[in-house]
């Protein structure tokens, strides 16, 4: 009704969950990293709980858009339902035709799939949505289900994600065999005042418009005050409002239009914040610095005080600059001495590969401490793959022999498959890493996604770095501006090559020598080492004469979502 008014090619705040409109917010990041952790390393079951609103069951839905081919994803969303009824979802999910509707058949022929998806190298994952409505006796169920496994790993894994009644359900008594069996919980938080107006200016960026030209300041901060930072109001709050203004004809939404809209959905107006407060039975100490309160039992006392005597006053200043002085020179003497360590977990040093999903993930138990995770060296019998591939998530088994093919000697990327312009005009920030930073979480934080092609346009942008596993705190990391002529690489015989995507199998060449749009092109892997032990494989394309012959197969390649830097942009 409003689109068209406001200049929206549709419409921002519906309240179905869209991951075209997803927002990554730290507390969605470290969310979304610990289910990909979870199902990469089969995990077996996972939880992620949080309020009504705060973007679940979007995260759910951007999540299986990500994972990789190989993983299987059944996704339930009516959980007022039997355990038999809960196996036949399954089933039908996965294009099974089911047999005997009984809990034993069924189980049965789940178990015999489960065994060959093994053998074919992929993985299930059940994904619960409004789990808190699953009863104990499910609950219990799905725990046996889950002695569906090898020695070596979980055959299927089981992620229940709901409500606060979830977590509160999942720590009673009468589930505690159940709750050991959860690998990760995690909880989503809602949102900041400050990622609050992020959120709508994201939303509103996606339909071609921008805050600033649709709400004044202070409708934008009566909305972020009183939403309680969660998804589905500010959604609610913004269609409403919106659909006030296009009643009124008019273009900026203010703050009157806010508060009819607070008022009309029964939403309390948080007060301003005042300088005065209410100090109840204050302590004696404080009659000795500001002077005898009333004998009432609430005293008003405002923040304005009366000024300590100079001799005092003097007193805390010289021990201030005295603080001040320690404080630098301990800081002086470490910062000469210490040297930068590494963000990553020491096991590197030793020779086990050390893995941070970004960013580093907490509830990998119940309330458990930040840490690294460490993966078995790759001589143990299993090794489990790369969590970024292709833009998606995997979590295939490698139990099984090497490959025959042995992929050409790894080189480092060459000055000729950089950018036809300066790469070094092309970065648009520049970033120091936070302790517990990896390459990883800072793809996912400014490019709102994670693959390895978007990995490798940082490693072109930053030569230092040698390892994509270890970057040093405080280090210094250009973020480049992604857009599709970053994709449009000069050839060493003239003309231009396209950068496809970057990929850790040089067989990803196959997926592109069907294409109409590169028909007589050259397509090659061309390997480079990130890693001490790891190869990855840059897929180019050409050559093309001119540059908007090379512009025109990135166009048609993107609408086909089959250049991993671009999928999701406009």
């Amino acid at each position: 009704m409003y689109t068209q008014f406001y200049g929206f090619s549709k419409k921002p705040f519906n309240l179905t969950p869209d991951p075209d409109f997803l927002f990554v917010t730290e507390s969605h990041q470290e969310a979304l990293a610990s289910l990909i952790y979870g199902i990469q390393e089969r995990k077996g079951f996972i939880s992620m709980t949080g309020e009504v609103g705060t973007g679940k069951t979007t995260l759910l839905r951007y999540l299986q858009t990500v994972l990789d081919a190989k993983i299987k994803t059944v996704l339930i969303v009516q959980t007022y339902i039997s355990f038999i009824q809960l196996l036949k979802e399954i089933l039908t999910g996965l294009k099974l035709t089911v047999g005997s509707e009984t809990k034993f058949s069924m189980t049965q022929q789940l178990n015999e799939y489960l065994k060959q998806t093994l053998d074919r190298g992929e993985n299930l994952v059940v994904l619960i949505d409004e789990a808190q409505n699953l009863s104990n006796e499910i609950l219990e169920d799905l725990r046996m289900l889950s002695n569906l496994e090898t020695s070596e790993a979980k055959l299927m894994q089981i992620v229940l994600v709901g409500q606060p009644e979830l977590e509160t359900k999942l720590n009673s008594e009468d589930l505690r065999q159940f709750k050991q069996r959860i690998g990760i919980r995690k909880k989503i938080q809602p949102v900041s005042e400050g990622e609050s107006r992020e959120y709508i200016e994201h939303r509103l960026s996606r339909v071609g418009s921008h805050a600033a030209a649709v709400f004044t300041p202070e409708a934008l901060s009566l909305m972020c005050k009183n939403s309680g930072g969660i998804f589905r109001i500010i959604n609610i709050l913004c269609d409403n409002a919106l659909l006030v203004g296009y009643s009124l004809q008019k273009k900026m939404i203010d703050a009157d239009i806010i508060r009819e809209v607070l008022n009309d959905l029964g939403i309390p107006i948080a007060p301003k914040s005042d300088r005065r407060r209410i100090v109840s039975r204050p302590k004696p100490v404080l009659h000795g610095s500001f002077g005898e309160p009333s004998s009432a039992d609430g005293v008003e006392l405002t923040l304005e005080r009366r000024p300590h005597s100079f001799a005092r006053t003097a007193s805390y200043i010289t021990a201030g600059i005295i603080g001040l002085g320690l404080v630098f020179f301990l800081g002086w003497e470490y910062f000469k001495g210490a040297p930068q360590s590494p963000v990553l977990n020491p096991a590197l040093q030793s020779g086990v590969v050390a893995e941070k999903v970004a960013p580093p993930i907490s509830g990998m138990n119940a309330e458990a401490p930040r840490k690294a995770f460490v993966r078995p060296p790759a001589t143990e019998s299993i090794a489990l793959a790369p969590a970024i591939r292709e833009g998606k998530a995997s979590a295939q088994v490698q139990g099984k022999k090497k490959a025959a093919f042995e992929p050409p000697p790894a080189t480092r990327i060459s000055a000729d498959l950089r950018g036809s312009s300066n790469p070094e005009n092309q970065f648009n920030k520049v970033i120091g890493v936070a302790q517990g930073g990896t390459l990883s979480s800072i793809v996912l934080k400014y490019y709102k996604q994670v693959n390895l092609t978007l990995v490798d346009h940082i490693l072109e942008f930053n030569p230092k770095i040698e390892n994509i596993h270890v970057i040093q705190v405080n280090q210094k990391i250009k973020i480049p501006e992604i857009r599709e002529d970053s994709l449009l690489r000069a050839s060493r015989d003239g003309g231009y090559q396209v950068h496809l995507g970057t990929f850790d199998n040089p067989k990803a060449v196959e997926r592109y020598q069907e294409e109409p749009i590169l028909t007589g092109k050259k397509i090659e892997a061309i390997p480079r080492q990130v890693a001490p032990e790891e190869t990855w494989y840059r897929v180019v394309a050409g050559k093309f004469e001119t540059r908007e012959g090379g512009l025109k197969a990135i166009q048609e390649l993107k609408k086909k979502g089959m250049l991993p830097a671009l999928q999701g942009r406009n």
